[in-house]
């Protein structure tokens, strides 16, 4: 096969299965099969044909050259386009058969074609290179407005489509000047035209955004879209709807966003940005949920089983989604021929009418009944015959059930959740409410001490579970008393009506059992740090086991090490998912060995002697960073413990945070750091030191250009001693060459851009929100020095905003007594150009640099959201790692967040911040469950939340979303 373009190889990827499978049972064709296919159409027809498009007009011929109707070029495009031609809706046209109808309706739905004339497709008409381009243009998406067409032939009505193939080079015309518009298109002109338009490389756009559900959308593009990158906002007017999930099609070409409450009439927007360098935005209108369809759901009326003057019918009301809304529909009014004294009450929880006459029923009594919706006049009516009550006539067991469909029902399971599918049917084939099973069945166990049910086999406890969004009447199994036990056991159930028994033979399996055990010695242990051991152990399958509920359960690995300062214990890798082996060490502080043994549920033992190095300190400057240690003169940068790389005697980077002493320690600081800066000759007079010390954590050295030349600064380590005394760390300097230049060195200056600024209209003399100015020097060489405030003036159009020479900030003027008529940003809200101007003193006069400074009321709302590691909690690779009481701490969950605002300000503190915690995972399986409450809120409440468990937690700021797993240690 010749090369072919990368989306075609991406379909043949994506459809390999499916032709495998075909391969079965017919044999492969592609071009190479048809003795009719010239080279040029060859690329095409194999696309059409691995499509499934079509398989040409015989065995050997494709029909190259003959031209094709519009009804197969129909049949062939929505076979491409892979659309859901079976639920497409009824297009009306009366001459397509019936066997092909559902190709034409599906497009038809889509929007790329219509017919001729009413109720007419022309499904037999030849198809026209205009008509071709229409429906192509439409399939594809596929627009050109800013083109102008070299074809004299192409009238009004079909350029917009012949402009998007031109311009897309999916058509070049019959010649220079000719498009060929109202010439019929062969089969393999039609076959290279959807070949070339298929794989346009056009950009993601919103085809079409239709409300599918109360509270659920769809959203269409016109191609396959990345899922990992496309972010999805909703909002009515300014307020922004909470997105409970987002499902995206297999095809990846469109996206279900499912709200977390229901849709109110009026206007909803949907942008999706990830995609494309702006956001992609649709509008839809929606109603108010209402009923449009209510159902009786048999013709009998049930007796009741106590008492004659009652019986029963169910029903069921839907919205105009066709979702079932029974449970909400609580204004349904029900009337039937009852007495005087009579009742017809709904009950919405249960979709059960209960019909109570004021005289007993006997058995083939005729029941009108009448159910009527009076907001939107929804009717249903039926005449039902009263029959004999209702029992469970037939009953069956479809299944087993595991929400966590790869779990496995072992000794080392929880039984309880594990669920039996059952099916109950009264003698009038309805399904029997699931309260009523229990009394009209037998249950019996075969073997009672390898499993049994909830209640127990006499009184066995039916239920109704959400499986994939239907309802499922199930019975969960139960551990007897001694615990799951290895074997096979048959529970049946048996109708006490008719006798038919329904069987479902349980296997519970062995248990992972631990057995060999291997430990591998680390490559550096340092004392007073954990460190992970490398370590496997297998079952008695010679399976490796990586679940840290079973490696610590009663059929794992026990450890122990002979150290009271060390402990060894196994731990959920919050990466990989496995579990890890790790020697905590936090407590130690000396060199020494430790001896760790690990015994396996079998009686085998590993030992390992792990070599504890000295702890570690910090031994060596080797870099700078963030530091441009180019000045001109007045210029000026800091020196702080964040930009200082210091490496350990391992060669490891050491972190000085919160091991810096104070300027004058003590003798309690004892093994604390501080960082000289110095000159090293201190005579020199180049550039200016603020103080000759970096001590504590947010201490700052200010070197400042004096005079041009050139300088070194000398950082040294030093260690404070027992007595408090400071010394000076062998071999740990680092010096730094710094440049200080002249104006007269300065060959242009450089005005940086200036963002916008919030106009906040602020009551206190300095507002929040300000940007700086900051001016470059550019040298001989390309090199920028930032120029000192000192050296230019900064003025602003009209006192609009105002420039504070000492922090070189730009700032909305406050309005006050003095200044209440300025008024940036008027009510109208627009954003407002203000002028800034530099005039800086240079040597051979003043230069003048200007720039606009956008000037704006959007309010502060979440732009970036990042995570890091605090109020200890670990944040890696979006995963948050913390002891038990810091992960249910909602203060110190929100607290990892740092929020920043669209002007770059931290808004975390401000910011309004709902959490929600999904898939609360029991990680070893015991009878405490970890739950919670507030999801949606700001506040959580967790119980039952232990060592090893783990959740996912849901972030929503301002409509942004994040979400990361927790994992309690």
């Amino acid at each position: 096969m010749a090369y072919q373009p990368k989306s075609y190889r991406k379909f043949v990827a994506t459809t390999a299965t499916a032709a495998m499978v075909a391969s079965a049972v017919a044999p492969v064709v592609s071009a190479a099969s048809f003795t009719d296919v010239a080279p040029q159409y060859k690329d095409a027809i194999d696309f059409l044909v691995s499509t499934g498009a079509t398989k040409g007009k015989t065995e050997t011929k494709f029909g190259v050259y003959d031209e094709i109707t519009r009804l197969d070029a129909a049949v062939i495009l929505a076979r491409v386009l892979k659309l859901d031609v079976d639920n497409a809706k009824d297009a009306g046209f009366t001459d397509v058969p019936k066997d092909r109808a559902k190709y034409v309706n599906a497009l038809v739905e889509a929007g790329v074609l219509n017919g001729k004339a009413p109720g007419k497709f022309g499904a037999y008409d030849p198809l026209t290179r205009v008509e071709m381009a229409k429906i192509i243009a439409n399939a594809y998406n596929l627009k050109a407005d800013d083109v102008k067409l070299p074809f004299t032939d192409v009238n009004d009505t079909w350029a917009p489509y012949v402009k998007a193939l031109y311009k897309y080079e999916v058509t070049k015309g019959k010649t220079e000047t000719s498009f060929g518009a109202y010439q019929n298109i062969t089969r393999g002109d039609f076959a290279q035209f959807v070949y070339r338009a298929a794989n346009v490389n056009v950009a993601p756009q919103v085809v079409s955004v239709s409300a599918i559900g109360a509270k659920k959308l769809e959203v269409k593009f016109n191609k396959a879209v990345d899922d990992t990158k496309a972010k999805f906002e909703v909002k009515k007017g300014s307020i922004t709807a909470n997105i409970a999930n987002v499902t995206f099609a297999a095809d990846k070409k469109s996206a279900q966003i499912e709200l977390t409450s229901k849709f109110t009439k009026g206007d909803y927007t949907v942008s999706v940005t990830g995609l494309t360098d702006t956001a992609l935005t649709q509008t839809i209108t929606v109603e108010d949920e209402k009923v449009s369809k209510i159902e009786i759901l048999s013709e009998n009326a049930v007796l009741d089983a106590s008492d004659a003057s009652i019986v029963t019918v169910g029903y069921r009301v839907y919205n105009q989604y066709n979702e079932d809304i029974t449970k909400t529909a609580t204004s349904i009014v029900a009337t039937a021929n009852v007495g005087t004294e009579g009742t017809v009450t709904p009950d919405p929880s249960t979709g059960v009418i209960t019909i109570d006459n004021d005289s007993d029923y006997k058995t083939g009594d005729k029941i009108s009944l009448s159910l009527l919706d009076p907001a939107t006049s929804t009717f249903a009516s039926k005449v039902l015959t009263v029959s004999d009550k209702a029992v469970v006539a037939d009953v069956a067991i479809t299944g087993i059930y595991n929400e966590d469909k790869n779990a496995v029902l072992d000794t080392d399971a929880t039984a309880s959740d594990f669920h039996l599918l059952v099916t109950a049917k009264d003698q009038y084939g309805q399904d029997v409410p699931v309260s009523k099973i229990a009394n009209d069945v037998v249950v019996t166990i075969s073997d009672p001490s390898v499993i049994d049910v909830k209640g127990g086999a006499a009184t066995p406890t039916f239920e109704q579970v959400t499986i994939d969004g239907k309802k499922q009447t199930v019975l969960e199994l139960k551990a007897p008393s001694a615990g799951l036990k290895a074997g096979k056991a048959t529970i049946s159930i048996i109708s006490k009506s008719t006798g038919k028994v329904a069987q479902y033979v349980v296997e519970v399996k062995e248990g992972v059992k631990a057995d060999a055990v291997t430990l591998t010695a680390p490559e550096l242990v340092v004392a007073g740090e954990k460190t992970e051991i490398p370590f496997s152990v297998l079952d008695l399958d010679g399976k490796e086991i990586t679940k840290t509920s079973v490696l610590t359960g009663a059929k794992g690995v026990t450890l122990a090490d002979n150290d009271d300062n060390a402990s060894v214990y196994f731990v959920q890798d919050a990466k990989t998912g496995k579990a890890k082996l790790v020697l905590d060490d936090t407590a130690g502080s000396t060199a020494r060995k430790v001896i760790i043994t690990a015994t396996s549920a079998t009686g085998k033992v590993a030992t390992l002697v792990v070599d504890i190095k000295e702890k570690a300190e910090a031994k060596v400057i080797t870099a700078t960073k963030d530091v441009v240690t180019d000045l001109a003169v007045g210029g000026s940068f800091n020196l702080n413990k964040d930009n200082i790389v210091v490496k350990d005697q391992y060669g490891r980077t050491f972190d000085l945070t919160g091991k810096l002493a104070p300027k004058s320690p003590t003798a309690d600081d004892k093994g604390k750091y501080l960082v000289k800066v110095e000159k090293v000759d201190t005579s020199a007079d180049k550039v200016n030191l603020s103080t000759d010390i970096i001590a504590s954590d947010n201490a700052n050295v200010t070197v400042t250009g004096a005079k041009k030349g050139s300088e070194t600064i000398k950082l040294t380590l030093q260690k404070v001693d027992a007595t408090g005394n400071v010394q000076n760390v062998a071999s740990s300097e680092l010096e730094l060459n710094v440049k200080v230049v002249e104006k007269a060195d300065i060959v242009s200056y450089e005005l940086k851009d200036i963002d916008p600024i919030y106009d906040e209209e602020g009551t206190t003399a300095t507002d929040a929100y300000t940007r700086d100015v900051v001016v470059y020097g550019v040298l001989a060489d390309g090199k920028k020095v930032v120029v000192p405030a000192s050296e230019y003036t900064v003025i602003t159009g009209n006192n609009k905003l105002v420039y504070d020479s000492d922090t070189g900030k730009l700032n909305v003027p406050v309005k006050d007594g003095s200044n209440n008529a300025i008024d940036i940003v008027g009510t109208d809200g627009k954003d407002v150009p203000v002028n800034v101007k530099v005039i800086i003193n240079a040597p051979n006069g003043p230069v003048i640099l200007e720039k606009t400074v956008t000037v704006t009321k959007a309010a502060p709302k979440a732009d970036k959201i990042e995570l890091k590691s605090a109020n200890g909690l670990t944040v890696s690779d979006s995963v948050v790692t913390g002891s038990v009481t810091d992960v249910v701490d909602s203060s110190k969950l929100k607290g990892i967040l740092k929020i920043t605002d669209q002007y770059g300000e931290d808004i975390s503190s401000s910011a309004n911040i709902t959490l929600t915690a999904t898939n609360l995972v029991n990680s070893d399986n015991d009878d405490i469950v970890p739950s919670v409450t507030g999801n949606g809120t700001s506040t959580l409440t967790f119980t039952g939340v232990e060592s090893g468990d783990s959740f996912n937690l849901t972030y929503v700021v301002d409509g942004k979303v994040v979400t990361v797993k927790v994992i309690a240690e």
